[in-house]
């Protein structure tokens, strides 16, 4: 995900495709407030998000964050924020 292109929007549109893809329902079927939980994410799925997430947008989110950001609105706002976090070169060199 290039550095100028990771407005919350932007990322809440990739994650709600990418975890769609992980409980294997269409995007337009997922809430992004409801819990991640209500779809049948357990453990196991939240790390393969996480990764994806990590390949994808050059950035970690950990287990715990996993847990205290339990929606797409809420992992979105979190991954977002670490982006802007993040300086541009630093996401050049991860992707």
């Amino acid at each position: 995900m290039a550095h100028a292109q990771h407005s919350p929007e932007t990322v809440r549109t990739w994650l709600i495709t990418c975890f769609a893809g992980h409980v294997r329902l269409p995007a337009q079927e997922i809430d992004p407030v409801r819990p991640f939980s209500d779809y049948g994410l357990n453990s196991v799925g939240s790390v393969g998000l996480a990764a994806d997430i990590e390949d994808h947008c050059g950035v970690v989110v950990t287990a715990d964050e996993m847990w205290d950001h339990p929606s797409v609105d809420a992992l979105g706002l979190l991954i977002a924020r670490k982006l802007a976090d993040t300086p541009a070169g630093a996401l050049d060199s991860a992707n």
